[in-house]
């Protein structure tokens, strides 16, 4: 008969546990167990904004909740771009993932340069 150790110190088992010695170390195994693929992740994500669209078509109050979502997921959306550029990545790039264009990556998710605002000194002397 073998030994069977814990799942996560990797000690010995206390009789009458299966896979883990304590409860802590079950939590913390079971928790490391649980990851979320990127595409089980972005349905969830898009379930609960066909809800959220559904809810708000019958309730200006709601509607007005949803129209704030959507500024607020556009706002991510454009951070994530900018982060992405600063990491090197082209809007061709961008555009590819998106099967749009490099021009419409650019016109969509591009920041112009921010221009001085400061006030024009006035070259003409009395």
């Amino acid at each position: 008969m073998t030994a069977r150790s814990c799942s996560w110190c990797h000690g010995p088992l206390p009789p009458g546990r299966r896979r883990f010695c304590c409860d802590d170390h079950r939590r913390r195994g079971q928790k490391a167990e649980r990851i979320i693929e990127n595409d089980s992740y972005v349905d969830g994500v898009k379930r609960l904004v066909r809800a959220q669209g559904k809810r708000a078509g019958a309730d200006l109050e709601m509607f007005a909740m949803f129209a704030e979502s959507v500024d607020y997921a556009r706002a991510r959306l454009q951070e994530a771009a900018d982060q992405l550029v600063a990491r090197g990545y082209s809007y061709g790039d961008i555009g590819r993932e998106l099967h749009i264009t490099r021009q419409a990556a650019w016109k969509r998710f591009g920041r112009q340069p921010k221009v001085g605002t400061g006030t024009p000194k006035s070259g003409a002397a009395g």
